[in-house]
């Protein structure tokens, strides 16, 4: 799991083609794709970059005085196996500023996992909604 500070200057890469990012602002990411000035926000661009499954990657340009993107994360647990989610949790925690979503899926016994990993840290977790119980939020208590 990386990612650094989207900034002016760098590419977002998709099977469609190419952006090049034109502007930052606290909500909202500014790309020139296909001709066009577009904009998306700042968490789709980060859930695009976290869940693995989509063909979506970032290219950075310059990297002086770059920080760790922390805020806005999500950590999929698709594929991964009960035995080394546990680890893979901690190393997300340990790392990302809440709120964060992770991805379950519908296993009951990873959603267990989750809930005893993020007790341990202090902290609380609930379902994203009604019609997505498949990820959980984990918040500060």
């Amino acid at each position: 799991m990386n990612g650094y500070v989207l900034r002016k200057g760098d590419l977002l890469c998709t099977n469609q083609g190419v952006g090049l990012v034109t502007k930052a602002t606290q909500k909202y990411i500014y790309y020139f794709f296909k001709g066009h000035v577009c904009k998306t926000t700042k968490q789709s661009v980060w859930q695009y970059n976290d869940i693995n499954n989509r063909p979506f990657q970032i290219k950075y340009g310059n990297m002086s005085r770059r920080r760790k993107k922390r805020t806005m994360r999500t950590l999929d647990l698709h594929g991964i196996r009960h035995e080394k989610a546990e680890e893979k949790i901690r190393q997300f925690l340990n790392f990302v500023e809440l709120p964060c979503d992770i991805i379950t899926g519908d296993s009951s016994k990873m959603k267990n996992i989750v809930s005893m990993v993020v007790d341990e840290y202090g902290w609380g977790c609930y379902e994203k909604d009604d019609w997505n119980m498949g990820t959980l939020v984990v918040v500060e208590e």
